[in-house]
Parts: C-alpha cells; sequence; structure tokens
C-alpha cells in the first residue's frame, strides 16, 4: 500500500507537484495520463527519491505505513520500490547481469539467475547478447524497454512503476512487453503505469485512471476517462480541489 497526502515536491526553486493526495493498493493496476510537464516522471520520481527533489513539511509518503521520507534510492529499492526510467541512461562496462547480482545481494544463485535471464530474454523478444553488454549501451528504444522488464520480473517487486514503458517501441513490443510484466510481476504487487499509449492502456486493464494537470491531481476514473482524454485532450479538464 502506497499512501500519499499533501504531497508537496520542488527541484531547485521550482514547485512541481502541489499538495497531492492518492493512495495505491496492493494488487491493482494503476494508469498516469498528463500533458507534458504535469509532474508525472516527478511524481515518479519522487515516490523512488531522487535525492534532488525537497518536500514540503507537511508532505506524507509511505508504504505499508513506513515512512519514505527520510529513506535514499536504495533503501526504498530494497523495501521492494522498483521504477523503471523514461529514458534509461547507459552504464558502460557494466551488464545487465550484473547490475542485476549486485542489486539481489545474494537472495538469488548466479547460476540460477544467469539462467533465468536467458529464459525471460527468448521470452520478451531480446537477443541473449544483449545480457552480457553494456547495459542500455547502444541500445534502441525497445531494447531498452525489453532489458527494464526484464529487470522488474528478476526484482519482484511490491511496488513497480513503469515510466513510459513504451517509449521508443512498435506495437508489436508494446503488446509483448504488456504481456510480459503481467505474466512475471507478483500478482501482490502494485503496478504504476506512466503513458500517453492507449494501445498500453487497452491491454493493461487499470483498475483506475489518474490524470494529472499543472503538478495537481485533476480526475480520477476508469478505463472509459482514459479513453475520452487521449480523444478529446487535456483542456477540458479542470483540477480537483484536495481536502
Amino acid at each position: 500500500m502506497l499512501s500519499i497526502n499533501h504531497l508537496t515536491s520542488s527541484i531547485g526553486d521550482k514547485e512541481i507537484l502541489h499538495d497531492l493526495t492518492l493512495s495505491f493498493e496492493p494488487g491493482k493496476t494503476y494508469v498516469v495520463l498528463g500533458p507534458n510537464g504535469s509532474g508525472k516522471s516527478t511524481l515518479a520520481a519522487t515516490i523512488m527519491g531522487r535525492p534532488d527533489i525537497a518536500l514540503s513539511e507537511d508532505s506524507e509518503l509511505a508504504s505499508n505505513d513506513e515512512d519514505l521520507k527520510s529513506l535514499s534510492a536504495d533503501k526504498r529499492a530494497k523495501l521492494g520500490i522498483f521504477l523503471s526510467f523514461q529514458s534509461p541512461l547507459p552504464i558502460p562496462g557494466v551488464s545487465v547481469e550484473e547490475l542485476l547480482r549486485v542489486a539481489l545481494d545474494g537472495k538469488k544463485d548466479p547460476v540460477t539467475l544467469h539462467h533465468e535471464l536467458r529464459v525471460l530474454a527468448k521470452e520478451i523478444g531480446l537477443v541473449e547478447e544483449f545480457l552480457s553488454r553494456s547495459i542500455h549501451d547502444g541500445f534502441s528504444g525497445g531494447e531498452r524497454k525489453k532489458i527494464e522488464a526484464i529487470q522488474a520480473a528478476i526484482l519482484a517487486p511490491s511496488l513497480a512503476i513503469f515510466d513510459e514503458i513504451d517509449t521508443g517501441t512498435d506495437t508489436d513490443a508494446v503488446k509483448r512487453i504488456a504481456e510480459f510484466l503481467k505474466a512475471h510481476l507478483p500478482q501482490d504487487a502494485t503496478k504504476i503505469y506512466i503513458t500517453h499509449s492507449p494501445k498500453l492502456i487497452e491491454l493493461l486493464h487499470p483498475d483506475l485512471v489518474i490524470i494529472l494537470k499543472d503538478g495537481r491531481v485533476a480526475a480520477e476514473g476508469g478505463h472509459d476517462l482514459a479513453t475520452k482524454t487521449i480523444e478529446e485532450g487535456f483542456g477540458g479538464i479542470g483540477v480537483r480541489s484536495e481536502k
């Protein structure tokens, strides 16, 4: 359970999120929509603990009653929080297998990890050589997103956030990634997808759609809200008042 109450966050002197109150339940899938600059990626980075993001004193951010505000990103990761970046950066000299071996910290035998990675790569349609190459170095958009999905499957987080997992992918790859994540993420995990893709939303069948606008929650609803918003745009959506 992720609880957000009166969340206000800033980068430098710029306040980006304004008094957000949201809750994300275990086992449910959420889609976050919003125009560019509405604060979607900042929300994801705030939950993950990006160090240059400052929270207001009255902001509350908790996962399963564990206060996250004072925890660094690595400690939040150890609690089971995972973030797939919109544009993951390459790490020269470090393969995905090496990265995951360190992240798992002995929780999985290296031989088992080696085998599982190759099984998952074949399933998602990724050539095996990408597992031993420097992660994301020279990868296409679709290849990067498949690697991110494989990491999520191996780490089995309790809270998984995907910031535009569809970026740089074609229609077939979007479907493959969506089906892969639905098959391999823990059933009781909380899944949050930030996206603009009607195809991905259709595949996900989200339990709740959240629309951000100007750093505030503008609306919440079901799949119909997503469809209408994508078709008509965000212009007609106001900002709801927080209690």
